[in-house]
């Protein structure tokens, strides 16, 4: 859900994103997420678990 934030553990980093939007593309989910380095999308199964905090 937007607002909500994660965080990606990557070689020895811990890389911090809130999620700013959730799309419906069929059976299928666009995720837009906000990092210091900007903003990025990814699609999703419909059925995929992100473990995130708020």
């Amino acid at each position: 859900m937007p607002g909500d934030r994660i965080v990606d553990f990557c070689k020895g980093d811990d890389e911090h994103y809130e999620v700013i939007a959730v799309r419906p593309l069929g059976h299928r989910f666009e995720v837009t997420f906000r990092s210091h380095r900007g903003e990025a999308s990814a699609h999703y199964n419909g059925n995929a678990y992100i473990s995130a905090f708020r």
